[in-house]
């Protein structure tokens, strides 16, 4: 979905409490909640989305992103993105215009060897699958601890992906996607009161 792509561009990381410097860890980047509405001359929302994020932290490498979004509409996804180079400083000051290229890539789980092509966001120098099977593979990639190995535009990058700890455990618990995995749909019973109440204030 778009607004995910937006947020996996964008995002950047706020570590949550169970943190650990020096180590491979997951962090928790802040919940999105997001508000989406066309263009119809309705005042209600068509729908709301939620958004969580987890990046691999403590590595020298790529950082990947793991990132679950559940609607009002009872659609839920499940995104992975990587970011190519951990010190870009893109989300500090991003871009209002995106510039979205498309690349190939070798992408080897554990002894599972394919080609995928990616979407590449040269400015944040991020890539996201266009293969909705990959996120769901990098996923079990955690939980079984396989390696991972990315070749990429000339470049060939073995993942330091941290083990499925705390952090990475609440993830799978709140994403429908997951095996055990559910969502509390009331959240958007309370946005929808929320923006009815700023809406009559106005």
């Amino acid at each position: 979905m778009t607004v995910a792509l937006l947020f996996f561009l964008v995002s950047s990381g706020f570590t949550d409490e169970h943190s650990t410097d020096g180590a491979l860890h997951w962090v928790q980047e802040r919940d999105q909640l997001w508000s989406v509405d066309s263009s119809d001359a309705g005042e209600a929302p068509n729908f709301f989305s939620f958004i969580r994020v987890i990046s691999s932290s403590g590595g020298a490498g790529p950082v990947l992103q793991l990132g679950c979004q559940a609607t009002s509409k009872g659609e839920h996804t499940l995104q992975a993105g990587i970011k190519l180079d951990p010190e870009n400083t893109y989300e500090q000051a991003p871009k209002t215009r995106l510039r979205l290229l498309s690349t190939s890539g070798i992408l080897t789980i554990g002894e599972d060897r394919k080609s995928e092509r990616f979407q590449y966001h040269p400015d944040s120098s991020k890539i996201t699958p266009f293969n909705r099977a990959v996120p769901k593979r990098l996923f079990n990639a955690v939980v079984r601890g396989d390696p991972v190995r990315l070749k990429v535009q000339n470049q060939t990058y073995d993942l330091e992906i941290p083990d499925a700890d705390e952090t990475f455990t609440r993830f799978a618990k709140i994403c429908p996607m997951t095996n055990g995995g559910t969502f509390d749909q009331s959240i958007f019973d309370r946005s929808a009161v929320t923006q009815s109440d700023s809406a009559h204030a106005k």
